[in-house]
């Protein structure tokens, strides 16, 4: 398959990471689409545990070039400090790594501006913090600052700290905040100007990659349902989510896709705020966030946890076009008596899915759920079909069900090789 297409189904935190560094066994690099440094993509592997913002999974294995697109938004600081903290435990990136000129940076304002904005109850999206929304604002406005902008540094440097007399000015800065204002935009300056040896065209070297008959893994960030313009709106996040934005980002033709594979996790998590059908807000979500370690890995927060959504497992399989999907933290789930999957809402019994085409937002559908039978064995790190409890097996089948796509692969643990690779 020349291009395969990683996405997450839900709200991000799906556990794509662990299948991008999967499948990067065999490719000849992974490529990022969407999002910036508010991602987190946790991969395990014998050097050690790590969580990646910017770079792309596959960069963990030796050889595989990683590439940024188009879509993103880098923050340089924080893609040298993730270049540096690979190459402190062996893992030497720099070679490999290629980023796009056209994406745009996120300037120290952005996070100034994104704090201003998270103030007050009523406007609270609850993002990370990380400037990603205003930076995306900018660049719809026409007014960002591209990588490509860097050839030029005088004009470049000239810029940026004009941004950032706008910023104070705008917000009122006193002069502490003002002061450190202009020290980090001095910081984000010199980091850009030091990127100009990543900078690169990589449309073009996907489509050199893809005439030698390599292949290339195009790994998303966040989730179905957080995107812009399919995700539960207003709360959502900025870079498009979803499969098609991978051709846009990364600059191929739909027709070099040979494959798109859904990530779904075995129950529902959510962070920040939003519309959450299934959440259980109770002894249950605190029970799921314990054994699953629900926290962000970019901001830390607790996760909001809840039960399987098949109403939404399907909406995110049929927008994005999956061939296939990987469920993961299966694993989590050992242990409960009963574990429920929710597969209608009552303001849409026939299951016709046309959720956000109602004219109803998500938040005023009530889940109505199918109760399966738990399973008490402990299932972590387990690699085969065969071996899991019948009760397991039935609630992984009834996700597939619902979802409209076969469950080819099920992680039951952080390992590497806690993987069920199934025939179906």
């Amino acid at each position: 398959m020349p291009v395969t297409i990683i996405v997450g189904l839900q709200w991000g935190d799906e556990g794509k990471g662990k299948m991008v560094d999967h499948l990067a066994l065999d490719a000849s690099a992974v490529a990022r689409f969407s999002g910036g440094a508010n991602a987190g993509h946790t991969v395990e592997t014998p050097m050690g545990r790590f969580a990646l913002h910017l770079l792309p999974s596959g960069v963990l294995r030796q050889g595989v070039a990683g590439m940024i697109g188009s879509g993103c938004v880098v923050d340089p600081l924080a893609l040298l400090r993730e270049i540096t903290d690979l190459e402190m435990s062996g893992i030497t990136v720099a070679d490999r790594l290629l980023v796009s000129g056209k994406v745009h940076l996120v300037h120290p304002a952005a996070r100034v501006s994104e704090t201003f904005s998270e103030t007050g109850v009523d406007r609270r999206i609850g993002t990370t913090g990380r400037g990603i929304g205003p930076t995306y604002v900018e660049k719809f406005r026409r007014r960002g600052i591209r990588l490509e902008d860097i050839s030029l540094p005088a004009s470049f440097s000239a810029r940026c700290r004009e941004k950032a007399d706008q910023c104070a000015q705008e917000y009122g800065l006193d002069n502490s905040a003002r002061e450190a204002l202009l020290k980090d935009t001095e910081a984000f300056i010199e980091a850009s100007l030091s990127m100009a040896r990543y900078v690169g065209d990589v449309s073009y070297t996907i489509s050199r990659i893809l005439e030698e008959n390599g292949t290339v893994i195009a790994e998303g960030a966040q989730g179905t349902l957080l995107d812009p313009d399919h995700g539960t709106y207003p709360y959502v996040t900025c870079g498009q989510c979803v499969s098609g934005a991978a051709c846009t980002s990364l600059g191929f033709g739909p027709n070099r896709v040979g494959e798109v594979v859904g990530i779904l996790k075995a129950y529902s998590t959510r962070v920040g705020e939003g519309p959450f059908p299934t959440e259980q807000a109770n002894e249950t979500g605190e029970r799921i966030r314990k054994a699953g370690n629900e926290y962000g890995t970019t901001t830390g927060r607790p996760r909001r946890c809840g039960w399987a959504d098949g109403v939404l497992a399907r909406y995110a399989t049929r927008l994005n076009g999956c061939d296939w999907i990987t469920m993961t933290l299966l694993d989590v789930l050992s242990g409960f008596e009963e574990l429920k999957v929710c597969t209608r809402y009552e303001l849409d019994p026939e299951q016709d899915l046309a959720l956000f085409e109602t004219g109803v937002r998500l938040g005023a559908h009530i889940p109505v759920y199918d109760t399966l039978p738990g399973w008490k064995e402990d299932i972590r790190g387990e690699t085969r079909w065969d071996a899991l409890p019948e009760n397991a097996k039935r609630y992984v089948e009834t996700l597939e069900r619902l979802a409209g796509a076969p469950i080819r692969a099920i992680s039951t643990g952080p390992d590497r090789d806690h993987l069920i690779r199934r025939d179906t």
